[in-house]
């Protein structure tokens, strides 16, 4: 529907000096608020161009005239009369007390300016300020009255608005300061986080600096220790300073050694660092510790062998564990490609190859070849030459990976019974003693030690029975033996492999003390100081790892051993430590048992053999001792000094 187009309305013509001056100041207000608003997007310089420009505009108008008073002021009454607080109001004033009903108001002014007296007139729809004035009708003059009642009206119009306005406002004001609470916690919440924070880094940074010191002078103050119970073996020592050394680097070197394996409390770091490692699921319950070994083939050309040259060794306290490089040169003829070749390295006992870890069992994996111990025979061979009147035995002792290693490892190890047999066909008169099957047979009883590299008693006890068959001696039952146990047992495969596992499965150790009196009497390695002891040592102060040293304390001594058998044997047992736990066993067996450590002898075995009348000469030693190019070397050492 189209809009009706309403008329215009047309402005009256003002008359009058009044009348100009009021249109001449209206018109230059105008001019001024319209430059002002044309200014407000224009820059600094122009803006405020503008603004003089309407200040001068404003200037040049005339000023408006001063507004008549809309009522007329009274004259103050007596304050007894009840006028208010002050003792009197104005006439303004005392309309704002008087409560009058707007819309009876309404119809009072109406009916008083009504055109003809006493006619009522309806109310109006929208107040009369608000009617529009038609073309052609004169406007309307308002009177006094008209104007104060729509100033009143007003004014009741703004107090409804506040008044319909106080809700938003107070809903407004209440979310303002829940907005303004919420933002002030959360900048509160921050800086209390960035200060916890920064408090947290300052003890951060104090307590990392303390234990920098800390350790430091702890390296520095605290005791060194010197030996290693769970690897069984000597640390390291602070080398000698000399002006050679020290230029070609080994002074510096053997300070590094020192420091790093003379840690105080360092078996107790060992054990913290493998339950962490143990929790974190770093370690299984099947694992190589160390290098598996590499199995090395026979030589397509057998050499003969001289005499073995040793080049790097690191031997151990306890007997048996040797870690030997050596070279062997062989001598062939000139056109012979194989001249001064190199051998294979030849592991040793706890060497290059490795420990294996499987069902709480520690297992050291053999490496080599058949022909390794092709030097232990001829050091026999030698050895027998030297006593031809002397019956010789000799018994190579496997180890545990002969019969305990998993199927799936079996490729990882050499054979150690192909190594023994070798080493009993190379043999030229000395008897050999097959302990390998005397073991196999009984492989499912407690022959091993499960933490430790030695055999157990029971192992030495069937070896025993195999070897006084071979010899033609009697030979006492078990029953003849009091057991002793002690539990908890822990031995050196878990100081050489730092295995949780064995950690937290120790064993049983035991051993037999035979029934039947025998005396046991110590002698220095130079065969001096002799003292009568007790051949099984009282081990329940020591550590569990040096348990195994019941047997007479260790090895670095010379034992005599006299027993009530009268058989006219006298036998002389050359060793490593897997021949200690064989000693008890043969006290039913000879008259006399002097035991000899190869490694710990100090005069010639062959002079002291025949004074004492020895008839019996058995060298007893695990696989990895006979195949050790040092123990060759010892035991022509032993013959020949």
């Amino acid at each position: 529907m189209p809009k009706k187009e309403r008329p215009q309305r047309e402005r009256p013509q003002q008359t009058g000096t009044e009348d100009s001056e009021l249109i001449e100041r209206r018109k230059a207000i105008s001019q001024a608020r319209a430059i002002r608003r044309g200014a407000a997007a224009m820059d600094g310089h122009a803006k405020a161009k503008a603004a003089k420009s309407a200040d001068s505009i404003m200037k040049k108008a005339k000023p408006a005239p001063p507004r008549k008073p809309t009522h007329k002021q009274t004259a103050p009454k007596a304050v007894s009369e009840g006028t208010g607080k002050y003792g009197w109001l104005d006439e303004k004033e005392k309309k704002k007390r008087v409560r009058r009903d707007p819309e009876k108001e309404l119809d009072r002014i109406l009916a008083d300016t009504a055109p003809h007296a006493g006619q009522t007139l309806k109310k109006p729809s929208r107040p009369v300020s608000e009617r529009p004035v038609h073309s052609g009708e004169a406007p309307r003059r308002y009177s006094q009255r008209n104007r104060q009642m729509t100033e009143a009206e007003a004014k009741d119009q703004y107090q409804r608005t506040v008044r319909d306005a106080k809700p938003a406002l107070k809903k407004l004001s209440r979310q303002t300061n829940k907005a303004w609470k919420k933002e002030a916690s959360e900048v509160q919440a921050k800086r209390k986080i960035e200060r916890t924070a920064f408090k947290i880094a300052r003890v951060n940074v104090i307590v990392c600096l303390l234990m920098i010191f800390g350790i430091a002078i702890g390296m520095l103050l605290l005791e060194r220790p010197t030996v290693s119970m769970e690897e069984n073996r000597t640390l390291a020592k602070m080398p000698s300073f000399s002006v050679d050394s020290y230029l070609s680097g080994q002074y510096t070197n053997g300070v590094a050694e020192f420091y790093n394996d003379t840690v105080p409390f360092r078996s107790t770091f060992k054990n913290l660092t493998q339950k962490f490692r143990r929790h974190m699921g770093l370690s299984s319950d099947t694992v190589i510790i160390g290098a598996a070994p590499v199995i090395q083939k026979e030589p397509e050309q057998t050499a003969e062998l001289t005499e073995p040259v040793t080049t790097t060794t690191a031997p151990q306290d306890d007997p048996g564990i040797e870690v030997t490089t050596t070279k062997a040169t062989a001598t062939e003829p000139a056109e012979d490609p194989g001249e001064n070749a190199e051998e294979p390295v030849q592991g040793g006992e706890m060497g290059n190859n490795g420990i294996l870890i499987s069902n709480k069992r520690g297992i050291m994996m053999f490496g080599g070849w058949e022909s390794m111990g092709q030097g232990y025979a001829d050091a026999l061979n030698r050895f027998q030459a030297a006593l031809p009147d002397v019956k010789m035995y000799n018994m190579v002792v496997p180890t545990v990976c002969s019969f305990y290693t998993p199927d799936e490892f079996k490729d990882k190890i050499a054979s150690e019974k192909a190594n023994i047999d070798y080493i009993n066909n190379a043999l030229e008169g000395v008897i050999p003693v097959d302990s390998y099957s005397a073991l196999e047979a009984h492989k499912d009883e407690d022959i091993y030690r499960r933490t430790d590299h030695h055999w157990g008693a029971l192992g030495a006890f069937y070896a025993a029975e195999k070897f006084s068959a071979v010899a033609r001696v009697p030979f006492a039952r078990i029953e003849e033996y009091d057991r002793h146990t002690l539990d908890g047992y822990v031995g050196t495969l878990y100081g050489y492999s730092n295995s949780i596992i064995l950690k937290e499965n120790p064993e049983v150790f035991d051993w037999y003390v035979p029934k039947a009196p025998f005396k046991t009497t110590y002698y220095t390695r130079s065969l001096t100081n002799p003292f009568e002891g007790s051949f099984f040592i009282n081990v329940e102060n020591v550590a569990p790892v040096g348990w195994y040293c019941v047997y007479m304390g260790g090895d670095d001594h010379i034992v005599h051993v006299e027993t009530e058998v009268n058989n006219g044997r006298r036998l002389a047992v050359i060793k490593d430590s897997y021949g200690n736990a064989l000693i008890p066993w043969l006290t039913s067996s000879f008259e006399d048992i002097h035991v000899i450590d190869m490694r710990y002898f100090n005069i010639n075995a062959i002079q002291y053999l025949k004074e004492q009348g020895v008839t019996d000469v058995l060298f007893c030693m695990n696989s990895f001792s006979a195949n050790n190019a040092d123990n060759w070397k010892n035991i022509d050492r032993i013959r020949t000094q």
